[in-house]
Order: structure tokens, then sequence, then C-alpha cells
């Protein structure tokens, strides 16, 4: 390219001085030499460069294309160059001008496009459509664009610089995993890699970009489909592209796939339960990554999986200071792109907020939780992620002795569940039992025990109904024991108040929870709430009367007459 590169200021002389079909065709001819270059290990010029010679070449082939009467062949030279100038600019991501250049490249009237720039033209909507958002759609041009390359006769050298089915299936296999179909997406990232394997050295020179990254995207889609052997045999054929010859040509693409590479292999590492071989990949991807003063999200990544190896490890201290760092990190970026970054803003806080409450600083816990909870506002649609974040304040809040708003956040955190429970009640039914088990507790410190009785009971219902699911037996065991603790609070509390009323109510409800519970811990609450009842009233209420009048039975007495081999006591008989 460098002798062409060096004719173009003659060659723009030339072209002012001569007949536009003359002059004009060889500088338009040159300046798409330049802009798609198509020859072996150099390095390319800058997309930006790029995109200046190709821009120029469109505008050359431009009024000789718009002329009366004009040749085909300057026709077909416009749409080419039009095709050039959006390849570029979707590599340069400036997409809206893509879509713009090759609709317009399709529009030339007259024009002829060639197989081969046909699919260039339909790649690139599907480019600018999968990183505009719009994947479904991407996926229907993509697989256009892999029917007309398998489709097509070899194309010619200068119409292979622009696009080839190795690169349309990797567009396919990003629309598949924006869609959330990982399985597919892993296949045609499969097929993709094949092909490029079995390239001459000549043909992966058009491919060093794209090699290492379908290499780093495919190890990825093995690890969310929990295929951790796969990813890591795929290892040492990654960690090549991402440290060799591409590397060097172009570091600052080559890199962010590197930091991504370490961080998937930790995972994997981790998953497989090699942690050793786990935290030298964190470290190694926070070491990369910390060069990318231009892209402190690859840096967030590296430090988030890190904070995970080390909380395997159990080395607190070190955790704690990789997640103070990551939280600063995302406090800067999502002050930018709340969109993209305030929920792992909120995430990482929370984890902050962990650490605290387990070296025992409750304020500090509280103070990191409350941040999360705000950061989680500020992202879309926060729902899910606001709950439960809403649910740990509450929690927290407790443990600090601020029942009042405890009380008020985790009333927050069941009505934002509750929608969830109302469109799939299977899946969430567990996980309101649980924040109706925070809000319960949240009640019981600031004395409203029937309130809290009622939140227990509501949670059983959900546990109980459908019945038979082993999956819920540790939920429905936590849930039951609250309960019967919340039921004795508001009998000896309706008693304390003179109230013999709430008193038997309260009674009458944990009798009946002995009926429908085998637990060990709720029939001995059972017996002892009723014998201090017995034997703790106030000389102006006598709980025995109050129960018969209410009731029409004698008052229980409880003896137990067996024990199972399972050392639980069998069901109380009440007498």
């Amino acid at each position: 390219m460098g002798p062409v590169r060096m004719l173009l200021p003659l060659l723009r002389v030339t072209a002012r001085v001569t007949p536009p079909g003359v002059g004009g065709a060889l500088l338009g001819a040159a300046l798409l030499h330049c802009a798609a270059p198509g020859w072996v290990l150099l390095r390319e010029p800058s997309f930006a460069r790029r995109s200046v010679w190709a821009e120029e070449a469109v505008a050359v082939y431009r009024p000789m294309a718009d002329r009366a009467h004009s040749a085909q062949r300057h026709r077909d030279a416009l749409s080419r160059a039009l095709v050039v100038h959006a390849r570029v600019l979707v590599l340069s991501e400036r997409l809206a001008e893509a879509s713009t250049a090759a609709a317009a490249a399709a529009a030339v009237p007259g024009a002829r496009l060639s197989p081969a720039l046909t699919a260039c033209v339909v790649q690139t909507r599907a480019q600018v459509l999968v990183h505009g958002g719009r994947a479904e759609e991407a996926l229907t041009s993509a697989r256009e664009c892999v029917e007309l390359y398998r489709g097509m006769a070899p194309p010619r050298p200068r119409d292979r610089r622009l696009g080839t089915l190795a690169g349309a299936l990797h567009t396919q296999a990003l629309a598949f995993a924006a869609l959330g179909r990982t399985a597919e997406a892993v296949a045609v990232y499969q097929e993709c890699a094949a092909l490029l394997r079995a390239m001459s050295v000549r043909e992966l020179a058009r491919h060093m970009r794209l090699r290492p990254r379908v290499l780093v995207e495919l190890t990825g889609g093995l690890r969310a489909l929990g295929r951790y052997e796969d990813a890591l045999a795929l290892g040492p054929e990654a960690r090549e592209e991402v440290y060799g010859v591409g590397a060097r040509f172009y570091p600052g693409f080559v890199l962010p796939l590197r930091v991504r590479h370490l961080t998937d292999l930790a995972y994997c590492h981790r998953a497989t339960g090699a942690f050793a071989a786990a935290r030298t990949s964190a470290d190694e991807a926070v070491a990369e990554a910390r060069e990318l003063t231009d892209q402190p999200e690859r840096l967030a990544e590296a430090l988030r999986c890190r904070a995970v190896m080390l909380t395997e490890q159990e080395a607190h201290d070190d955790e704690l200071s990789i997640l103070t760092e990551l939280a600063d990190l995302y406090t800067r970026l999502a002050a930018d792109r709340p969109e993209a970054f305030a929920g792992l803003l909120a995430d990482v806080l929370d984890d902050l907020a962990h650490c605290h409450t387990r070296s025992g600083d409750r304020l500090m816990a509280v103070a990191d939780t409350e941040g999360a909870v705000a950061a989680s506002r500020r992202a879309p649609h926060p729902e899910d992620q606001l709950a439960r974040l809403l649910a740990n304040l509450s929690a927290r809040q407790q443990d600090a002795d601020d029942v009042r708003s405890a009380v008020s956040n985790a009333r927050e955190a069941v009505a934002l569940t509750r929608p969830f429970v109302e469109s799939d009640r299977e899946t969430y039914r567990a996980l309101i039992a649980r924040r109706l088990r925070v809000l319960a507790r949240a009640l019981g410190r600031t004395g409203d025990h029937m309130a809290a009785v009622a939140c227990y009971e509501e949670a059983e219902s959900f546990l109980r109904d459908p019945p038979g699911d082993p999956g819920t037996d540790a939920d429905l065991a936590l849930t039951v024991s609250g309960l019967s603790v919340a039921l004795t609070r508001a009998a000896l509390a309706g008693l304390g108040a003179g109230r013999p009323e709430e008193a038997v109510a309260a009674l009458r409800s944990l009798l009946a929870l002995t009926r429908r519970s085998d637990a060990a811990d709720v029939h001995a609450r059972c017996v002892i709430t009723f014998a201090r009842a017995r034997a703790e009233r106030p000389d102006d209420i006598d709980i025995v009367r109050a129960w018969e009048q209410a009731v029409g039975q004698p008052y229980p007495t409880f003896v137990y007459r067996r024990t199972d081999t399972r050392g639980r006591g069998a069901n109380p008989a009440a007498r």
C-alpha cells in the first residue's frame, strides 16, 4: 500500500486536470485500495485514515455516477466505494453512519452489486443492528449473510478484503449471544473457529483481529454453559492468540480480549476446584487491565473477578481492599453511564456491606447498603435487584437497631416482589417467603407481634401451596420456627397488656401449628408457652377461664407419648 499511498497527491492533481472518467477513476481506485488493504503481515492504517480515504473515494465517484448517461462502471464504482466506507465505519464503531452508507450503496440507481458486495452490505446491516440492541433483526440479517457466502463462488481477491464467511458467522454468533441463546452461539463460534483453523497464513493475515476475538468469545460461551473443562481445553489456543502476533499489531484491540480471557479462565479454574490457578489468572487479569487506562470497565471486570477469588480463599482484608477500589471505580463509571454501571455499583456496595457485617461494623454495613439501594434506583428496570437490596438493608438495619427504617424497607421489598410471584408463583414463592420473614422479624422488633404473625403465616402459605416440593423444605422449617416464636411473643404480650382474647388467639394458632409441623423446636415452644401463660398470668387475668370461654374446651396440658428414631418429639397429645 505504501507506493499507492505516496502516489495519492499526484493522482489528486491528475484528477483535477484530466477528464473525470480518467483521472477520477484512477484516484478513486487508489483511494479504495488504501481504504481496504489486502496484503499480508503489514500493519493496517488506522480506521480513521481508512475512513477518510473511503469518504474521499465516494466524493470522487459520486459526480461521475450522477452525470446523465454515466457509464455503468462509474455507478458500480460508487456503490463499491459506499460499501467500503460502510465497512470501515463499522470497524470504527460509527454505527449510524455505517448504516446510512450501506443503505446508500444498495440504493445507487442502476448499480450492480456483486454477490460479495451484497453480502458485505447485509453483514454491515446485521452488525449495526446487533450493536444497536436489535438482536432479533440482526439475527435475520446475519443468517441471510451466511447463506449468501455459502452460496456464492469464491470471491475475487479484492472482495475478500470486505468480508468472508468467517466474519458472517461471527456476526451471527454475536446475535445469538445477545438474545441469550448461548448454546446456539457456541455452535456457530465453533464452526467459525474451525474455518479459521483451516485457513492459510495468507488468509489468516486478513483475520488477525477476528481469530482472537472468536476464540475468547467461544471460551466465554463455554463457561456460560457450564462446560468448564471444554473452556479450559481451548485456553492454550486462545492464549496464543491474545499474546501472539495479533497483540503486537493491534495491542489496543487485543489487550481487552486478553483481560476477558484471563477472567473467564479464572472462573473456570474456580469451578473445577483449581483455586491456585484461579487466583493466578485473576491476578494476571488485573495487572493487564491496569494497562487499559482508556477502558476502566475492563479493570472493573478484572477486579470483580479477583474479589470473587479472594472470597473463596477467605482473604477478607484483601477482599475489602479490592471491593473498595471497585466501588470507587464503578461510582465514577456510573456517574456518566448509570444505565450500564449503576446496577453493578449497587452489587459491589452490597458486597462491601457484607464484608463490614462480617467484621462487626454494623453502621458501615448499613451505610454501604443504603448506597447500594440508591444506586439500584438509578439503574434501568431495577425491581428484582432493588427488592433484594432493600431486604438486605432491612436485615442490616435490624442488626443496627434501626427497626422502624427496617420495617419500611422490608415492606417495599415485599411489595416489589409480589408482581414476580403473580407472574410466576412456582419460581418466586420461596423468594417472597424469605422477604416476608425479613419483614416479620422487623415487625417483631417493634413489638407488633400480630403483624409479624400475619407475615409468617403468609410466607407459610406460599411455601405449602403447591405441596410436596422438597426444594422448599429448608425455607418452610425456618418459617414455621419463626412463626412459633412470633406466636409465643404475641401470646405473652397479650397477657402482659391485659388483652386475654389476643393471648388466646395466639395460643390457638400455636397449637394448630403443632398439628401441621413435626419440628421439635415448634413443639417444645408450644409446650413451654402454654405452661408460661398459665404460670405467669397476671392476678386479674385467668388464662384458663379465657381459653375455655373462647374455645369451649379445657385448657390443654401436654404429654409426649413417644419419641421417634430421629430424636424428634412426636406430635404432642393435648388433653
